[in-house]
């Protein structure tokens, strides 16, 4: 059960952590908490190496200056390991989003779930041990599935990408191995919460990060916080389905933008018509050079994801888009899908449109984000 005291310890951890420099008067008036009972939890918080001192504010009624209060960046660590089709990467940061260590392992696309399970706890036990840190100050670990996932329970229901992985109760799978507790997040989510706490989102309340590879999903912070859903796997925005389209998707289903226009899709659709193998960087090379082939069959594409990106901003009204870092491969024809995107909204306001700057552990960084908003409770 959690008392009234754990509440206000709990929310002024929070307060401080997200305030920045705050002081224990900023505290009482901000949070209506008794100043004896402030006095006491920061003293508490002071003695366990969460919360330090970092210098004073003048009072301007007069009087003894305030003393701030910051977090200890290195009080405490948060492990976040995401599984992809092509290897699983683990991070651990510590309060600040600095990565304290990283490690990495190849995948095959079709190993089997246990192996898959195998690798996850051994690259988290990897990580764990080449840190440094005293294994009591990790106080969570994120991880981030590829697919469809229920959130409560922490199970990976699905995955259209990979679809061996299916029903796992890995939350309870890692925690069992492992013995520090653990949280399930989808791909979209996570990649979305490292642009909340450490990216180009960080000044914004309501933005949609675009993830785009391998397949095409859509995180979602809406009023500062990020959109789960009833079930957790809100955000599939690779399984909207295409009017008049009926490419077959990983899903089962026809029609979807993911069979559309996600990497792998573009690379099929090129190699029907042209014949040749391509990656996609050469086929965007063609694609400048005017290639007609090319040309018509990705500007088409193109068209599909800038109206349905479009739609997303129509729907949740967003200040800021951020694409995928994968994005940058049309980086010379940015400006054009934006344009394209600016046509397609119902009401004309300003929105900025990035590419974020995370490489390929944005989604390992968003696990320990999600692991750092549990600890401080900032979902709730």
């Amino acid at each position: 059960m959690t008392t009234k005291y754990h509440l206000h310890r709990t929310n002024i951890l929070k307060t401080i952590y997200e305030k920045g420099k705050f002081s224990r008067k900023d505290l009482h008036e901000l949070l209506d908490i008794r100043f004896a009972t402030i006095t006491e939890i920061i003293k508490e918080l002071i003695k366990e190496g969460i919360v330090k001192e970092v210098g004073k504010r003048k009072n301007e009624k007069g009087g003894r200056p305030h003393s701030l209060l910051s977090i200890v960046p290195d009080s405490k660590f948060f492990i976040g390991c995401e599984l992809t089709t092509t290897g699983i990467y683990s991070v651990i940061l510590n309060f600040e989003g600095k990565i304290i260590k990283s490690e990495t392992i190849d995948l095959d696309l079709n190993e089997s779930k246990e192996n898959i399970k195998e690798k996850i706890v051994y690259l988290i036990k990897n990580v764990i041990s080449k840190c440094g840190s005293d294994k009591n100050k990790i106080c969570g670990i994120g991880f981030v599935d590829p697919g469809i996932v229920d959130t409560e329970k922490g199970i990976s229901l699905f995955s259209s990408i990979m679809p061996q992985w299916r029903d796992v109760p890995i939350k309870n799978y890692i925690e069992n191995e492992v013995s520090i507790e653990t949280f399930v997040i989808g791909t979209s989510q996570a990649k979305v919460l490292s642009e909340k706490f450490f990216g180009k989102g960080k000044n914004y309340r309501n933005f949609l990060f675009v993830e785009y590879g391998e397949g095409i999903g859509c995180g979602i912070i809406s009023d500062n916080r990020v959109v789960h859903g009833a079930g957790g796997v809100a955000g599939e925005f690779g399984h909207i389905k295409i009017n008049g389209r009926t490419e077959k998707c990983n899903c089962g289903g026809n029609g979807c933008l993911e069979a559309i226009a996600s990497i792998p899709s573009i690379i099929k659709k090129i190699k029907e018509a042209t014949k040749k193998d391509m990656n996609i960087s050469e086929i965007v090379s063609r694609y400048l050079k005017g290639e007609k082939i090319i040309k018509t069959i990705l500007d088409e594409i193109l068209e599909i994801f800038s109206i349905s990106v479009a739609n997303l901003v129509n729907l949740f009204n967003s200040e800021l888009v951020i694409f995928d870092r994968n994005f940058e491969i049309y980086k010379d024809f940015l400006g054009e899908i934006i344009r394209k995107i600016e046509e397609n909204m119902v009401y004309k306001y300003p929105v900025r449109f990035e590419i974020s700057d995370f490489g390929k552990e944005i989604g390992a960084i968003g696990g320990a984000c999600f692991s750092i908003s549990k600890f401080l409770k900032l979902d709730n």
